[in-house]
This record gives structure tokens, C-alpha cells and sequence, in this order.
């Protein structure tokens, strides 16, 4: 079964970066890559089953094992790899910074608390250091994936980079995965919008 985010996102030089995340199999350096895939497949799985509900989650899983080669693969096609439409912009679920890969760094970083050198964070109980957990990003993290998975679902509101809080937004040009799945209803009828499951969102002081 094929993943659409994996373990190499994570070792790019962006926010998304995690220490050792690939590690040398010749080294014999500890590494998190394990772990790491782990938590890849979990989330992934979750997050689209919660979005699309397990028929439309089959439906997709089926699109990626025969890499859209079939034209009745087109639609998920899209919804992977993104586009443009009606002067608008989806930029999918592998998009570098993709909503996936936002919530399985804010995950795996909650879980395992992991050593962060680049920002100073450290893991629990290091010898003279000094103690620090990833809050803020994490928090960015959580923030970035709410916007990307749910940004124009008006339950929640939006927090913008800003610092202000926005109820009720003008239609977006970058939509999220709900407002794409509005838009894009005629192309999923099997997609149960009442059963679309939302996500709150955490600030840096973990509620």
C-alpha cells in the first residue's frame, strides 16, 4: 500500500525538518527513521479516513497503487497531486508543506519528544542541559495543518499568522481540503460532507 507522505519529507531543509530522520544503515548512528515511518503511516491513514470516510480512503489507496495510469483515476489524481481551477489553487496532499506532513511533525514531535539541535530543543533528561520541549513548533504546525485541512470550515476560526482571529472569511484563493471537496463535489459523490471530521486547533501552551 503506498504512502503519499513518507520519511523524506522530513529531511529537507525546511520548518518540516526532523534530526536523523533518514538515517545511514553504514553509520551505526542511532536515527528516527523507524519511529518516524511509523507515525507516517498511522496519521496518513487517519487523517484521510476522517476526511473522505473508508470507501472514498479505498477508492484513493487504489488510485496510488496504480499510479493514476487509469483515466478513472484522473480526479484523485488531482486531489493528490493538486491544481488550478476557477481562479483558485489546491496544492494537494504532497505538496512539500502539506497538511499530512504538518500533522505528522506536530505529532511525532509530541509523542517522542524528540532532540531538536538546530532550535535548542532538547530530549527529557539529558545531562546538563538545559530543558526545552517544541512547543511553538508544534503549535505552527497544528495551526498550519487546521488552515490547510479545514481553513473554510467556519466552525472554528482562523488564526492567522496576524494574530488575529477571523470568523467569517471571503472565498480563498488557496483552498483547504473541505473547500476543496465542496468545490469539487460533482467529481466525489461518494464523499459524505456531514461525516467530514474536524480538528481543533492547539496553541504553544499545548490547549
Amino acid at each position: 500500500m503506498k504512502q503519499i507522505i513518507d520519511i523524506g519529507y522530513f529531511n529537507k531543509e525546511n520548518s518540516l525538518y526532523v534530526p536523523l530522520a533518514v538515517g545511514d544503515p553504514n553509520s551505526g548512528a542511532p536515527d528516527q527513521s523507524s519511529d518516524l515511518g511509523s507515525v507516517c503511516k498511522r496519521v496518513e491513514k487517519e487523517i484521510l479516513i476522517n476526511a473522505f470516510g473508508l470507501d472514498m480512503y479505498n477508492q484513493l489507496q487504489s488510485a496510488l497503487d496504480n499510479d493514476f495510469v487509469d483515466p478513472i483515476w484522473e480526479r484523485f489524481k488531482f486531489l493528490v497531486k493538486g491544481e488550478q481551477y476557477d481562479g483558485k489553487i489546491w496544492n494537494g496532499l504532497d505538496y512539500e508543506y502539506s497538511l499530512i506532513a504538518q500533522r505528522i511533525f506536530e505529532v511525532f514531535n509530541t509523542e517522542n519528544n524528540i532532540r531538536l539541535s538546530a532550535v535548542g530543543t532538547v530530549k527529557a533528561n539529558p545531562e546538563n542541559a538545559i530543558m526545552a520541549t517544541p512547543v511553538y513548533l508544534i503549535a505552527t504546525a497544528n495551526q498550519n495543518f487546521i488552515k490547510q485541512y479545514q481553513g473554510d470550515w467556519c466552525g472554528e476560526p482562523i488564526l492567522h499568522r496576524e494574530s488575529f482571529i477571523d470568523w467569517y472569511t471571503n472565498e480563498p484563493v488557496f483552498k483547504s481540503l473541505y473547500g476543496y471537496l465542496q468545490d469539487k463535489q460533482g467529481d466525489f459523490p461518494e464523499w459524505n460532507i456531514s461525516r467530514f471530521k474536524t480538528y481543533s486547533t492547539q496553541n504553544s501552551f499545548g490547549i
